[in-house]
């Protein structure tokens, strides 16, 4: 996979986010998505403080979009998440992650009064580069 993405995409993103965040709950309606996908990431997430995780997925999304512009502080962050959420720790298994990009299309789609097909695909492309990167660290 390269190595870069299109700043045109990056930004696309970034203004979709910015339009979800201005909406208010893209955070939570992604956990009502991803939560139901799956009884295994339900039960991952049974003893979580949601208020804290909403705040570090909010996080996790900036470092994705630093990460995909070539950001240190963005690849050191995922780099944390790798970490994180590898085997030896919080054993976040790769197919997981497929859920998780899926539910948070959904979200944005929900979210963002600018969604379209274009909004779509710089989405997945990348919250796939991020999580890709996650995911190598396995």
């Amino acid at each position: 996979m390269d190595n870069t993405l299109d700043e045109n995409l990056v930004q696309k993103v970034k203004d979709s986010y910015g339009r979800c965040l201005k909406d208010g709950n893209l955070i939570e309606t992604f956990y009502n998505f991803f939560l139901n996908s799956s009884e295994e990431v339900a039960a991952k997430f049974a003893d979580t403080d949601f208020e804290q995780q909403y705040k570090l997925l909010k996080h996790g999304l900036n470092l994705m979009i630093l990460y995909a512009n070539q950001n240190v502080v963005g690849k050191a962050g995922l780099t944390r998440i790798q970490e994180t959420h590898n085997r030896y720790h919080m054993n976040i298994e790769p197919y997981f992650y497929d859920l998780w990009r899926e539910s948070l299309i959904k979200a944005v789609e929900k979210h963002d009064t600018k969604f379209d097909e274009e909004v779509k695909i710089a989405w997945q492309k990348l919250v796939s580069f991020g999580s890709d990167y996650i995911i190598a660290g396995y």
